[in-house]
């Protein structure tokens, strides 16, 4: 089951990013892999809210295509 994020429209650096869970098995070797607390509070709102299951409206700068965070799962921008 995966959750998701999206960030606010007309943010450049956030248009249509997604937050989604994932298994360790399935980060890339290469993957910059972060934790929670390494997040600005923006992109701890948005990692949270993700993994509670909500569709939040929240712009997350710091969160770009291809970087794992580490939560409470590992959780990738899309």
């Amino acid at each position: 089951m995966s959750r998701t994020a999206r960030g606010a429209q007309g943010d450049a650096s956030t248009d249509g990013v997604t937050v989604v869970r994932t298994g360790p098995a399935d980060i890339d070797a290469d993957a910059t892999v972060r934790h929670y607390d390494q997040l600005s509070e923006r992109g701890r709102r948005a990692v949270a809210e993700a993994a509670a299951g909500l569709d939040p409206t929240v712009r997350a700068p710091d969160l770009a295509p291809g970087d794992v965070v580490r939560f409470t799962d590992y959780y990738v921008v899309r």
